[in-house]
């Protein structure tokens, strides 16, 4: 499969377009929504896809400090993103999206980086038959603690429903 690129005009819009669509409030502008689900190419659905990233503490350091006593240094933080067979992602200013039919995934550049994932990332989602879009979904972490295991894992919540053209537009 080939990798559809998008030009510098086209990322310049679609960053416009990203803009305007995760901003405050409860409605977006549905002819945005329409410009950007035509404007990303859309990858095919993939039935098993992973994405994750793994994290784990580095050894600590222990010993004895001249006038101090015993002392204790945690270990480095170590960090591992893996994925197989996942979609595509275009970086798009400081946004990574993915468009597969039925919806677009939007995430800021920098989630993988924050402990919280709540309102890092959000779904725009339409009918892929006739492209209208239908709503927004927004990101909510929640955890899951098995032993000494503890899984975070983000689910979406409606967010946003589309509203009026934005104003300017015809």
């Amino acid at each position: 499969m080939s990798r559809v690129d998008l030009d510098a005009a086209a990322r310049l819009e679609a960053h416009a377009l990203l803009d305007r669509l995760v901003e405050d409030g409860e409605t977006f502008a549905r002819d945005d929504a329409v410009r950007l689900i035509g404007l990303i190419p859309v990858a095919p659905r993939r039935r098993f896809s992973f994405t994750g990233v793994f994290k784990s503490r580095g050894p600590g350091l222990r010993g004895q400090a001249a006038g101090i006593g015993d002392v204790e240094v945690g270990g480095e933080g170590r960090e591992k993103q893996v994925s197989w067979n996942a979609p595509s992602v275009h970086r798009i200013g400081g946004y990574r999206v993915t468009h597969t039919p039925g919806q677009i995934a939007i995430e800021l550049m920098w989630a993988v980086t924050q402990e919280e994932q709540s309102g890092q990332s959000c779904l725009l989602l339409y009918d892929p038959a006739t492209g209208e879009p239908q709503a927004m979904q927004i990101a909510v972490q929640k955890t899951l603690t098995l032993l000494f295991i503890r899984l975070a894992y983000v689910s979406y919540v409606p967010w946003k429903k589309p509203g009026a053209a934005r104003a300017g537009q015809g």
